[in-house]
C-alpha cells in the first residue's frame, strides 16, 4: 500500500477530538467518570448502556438531549433496534454512533462558554481546539491537513496514512493527562467504545488493553500496542469496513503484537465464513498482505 495516501481519519479521529475536549476541564468540573470519557471515543452500538451514559454525560453538562446535530439512526445492534422500533417510529440522535464524541463537544462549549447551536461549524472554538489537537498528534502542520465534513456532520481530518499511524503511536506513548485519561477509559470500557460482537471492542478485550483499536467508516481502522508505543493505520481502498478486522489481524500478527491465544480468540474477526441466504458455507475471506 501507500502509506503516504491521504486518507480521512473518519472515526478513527474520534480519541483526538475528545482530548480536545478533555482538555477544557470537563471532566473536573462536571464530574466525568471513565465511561463518560470512553463513549466520547465510541463509534457505538446503541445499545441500552451506551444510550444511557450519553444521556448521563449529557445529564452531567448540563445540556439537553436535543442539542445533538449528529443526526439519527437505529442502533447498529439489531436486538437494541428491534425493541425501540416498536417504542417509536423516527429514531434519536442519541441513537446515533457518535452520539457520545457530539456530547462531548457540547460539554467544551458549555465550559468555554462558546455557542451550543454552532458547535459543528469549523470556526467554532471547540472546533478549532479539535484543529490543535489532529496537528499535535499527527505532526502534521496546519496548511498539510485536509478537512471535509463526516458521517455524523463534524469536521473531519485527512492525512497521509504514515500520520495516522503516528498519531496513535503519539496517543499511547504521551505525557498529557487528556491524552492518558481518554487511553486509559477506552482500555477500561471496550464495550463502551463498540459493543457487542463488535472487532474494536474484542480485540481490546482479548489484549486486556495492550492493543487500542479505533475503526472508522470506509475501511479505516488505527490501533497502538501500549507495549511497544508502535501505532498501526489501516485503510481498504475498497471502503468495505466488513473485511477491515481480516486485514488488521493479519498485520498485528506479523508485527509480533499478538501471541497464539489471542490470535486464536480473534478468528472470527481474522478469518470470517461466508454463508448465502440459505445459510450454506460457502468460502472464507482470507489476507493477501506481506508487511
Amino acid at each position: 500500500g501507500d502509506a503516504s495516501r491521504t486518507t480521512y481519519f473518519r472515526s478513527c479521529a474520534k480519541p483526538f477530538q475528545a482530548i480536545a475536549s478533555l482538555r477544557t476541564g470537563i471532566v473536573e468540573r462536571f464530574g466525568l467518570s471513565g465511561e463518560h470519557l470512553a463513549i466520547m471515543c465510541a463509534s457505538h452500538s446503541g445499545e441500552p448502556r451506551h444510550v444511557a451514559v450519553v444521556r448521563d454525560l449529557l445529564g452531567h453538562a448540563g445540556v439537553d438531549e436535543a442539542a445533538l446535530q449528529c443526526g439519527a439512526h437505529w442502533p447498529y445492534y439489531e436486538p437494541a433496534a428491534s425493541i425501540v422500533r416498536r417504542e417509536m417510529a423516527e429514531p434519536l440522535p442519541v441513537f446515533n454512533n457518535c452520539s457520545g464524541k457530539h456530547s462531548g463537544m457540547l460539554a467544551a462549549a458549555r465550559i468555554i462558554e462558546a455557542p451550543l447551536d454552532t458547535y459543528l461549524e469549523p470556526a467554532h472554538p471547540v472546533q478549532a481546539r479539535i484543529r490543535e489537537a489532529v496537528e499535535e498528534f499527527t505532526g502534521c502542520r496546519d496548511y498539510d491537513v485536509l478537512y471535509g465534513i463526516d458521517g455524523c456532520s463534524a469536521p473531519n481530518a485527512a492525512v497521509p496514512l504514515s500520520a495516522m499511524a503516528r498519531s496513535f503511536a503519539q496517543l499511547v506513548t504521551s505525557t498529557d493527562e487528556s491524552a492518558k485519561a481518554a487511553v486509559a477509559a477506552m482500555s477500561a470500557h471496550p464495550y463502551l467504545v463498540g459493543g457487542t460482537e463488535r472487532f474494536d471492542t474484542a480485540l481490546m478485550e482479548v489484549t486486556k488493553g495492550r492493543i487500542l483499536a479505533k475503526g472508522g467508516a470506509a475501511g479505516a481502522h488505527c490501533t497502538a500496542d501500549r507495549r511497544s508505543g508502535l501505532g498501526l493505520a489501516v485503510k481498504l481502498e475498497s471502503g468495505d469496513g466488513n473485511w477491515v478486522s481480516v486485514a488488521v489481524v493479519a498485520a498485528l500478527n506479523q508485527l509480533g503484537w499478538l501471541d497464539w491465544a489471542e490470535t486464536e480468540a480473534l478468528s472470527r474477526y481474522a478469518r470470517p465464513m461466508l454463508r448465502n441466504h440459505k445459510g450454506v458455507e460457502v468460502g472464507r475471506v482470507r489476507p493477501l498482505i506481506d508487511l
